[in-house]
């Protein structure tokens, strides 16, 4: 993307692609009766399960990937 471009100039569609492909979120899920850490990619496709939050970050940054908190 252009760093000229301005982000109100662009399309709904095109707005939601910006760091699709690098960004992800962790959440805490329950996995055979004890609580994991599953780590989703922005469109929501789970990419892994870890057994703890330091866990699934480390692992997502080691991947390169940025890790966004969402409530």
């Amino acid at each position: 993307m252009n760093t000229d471009t301005n982000l109100r100039d662009l399309t709904p569609e095109a707005f939601a692609e910006l760091g699709v492909g690098n960004t992800v979120y962790i959440k805490p899920v329950v996995q055979d009766g004890v609580t994991a850490f599953a780590v989703h990619t922005a469109a929501g496709q789970a990419v892994g399960l870890m057994a703890s939050p330091a866990h699934a970050q480390a692992a997502a940054l080691q991947h390169d990937l940025d890790v966004v908190s969402v409530h």
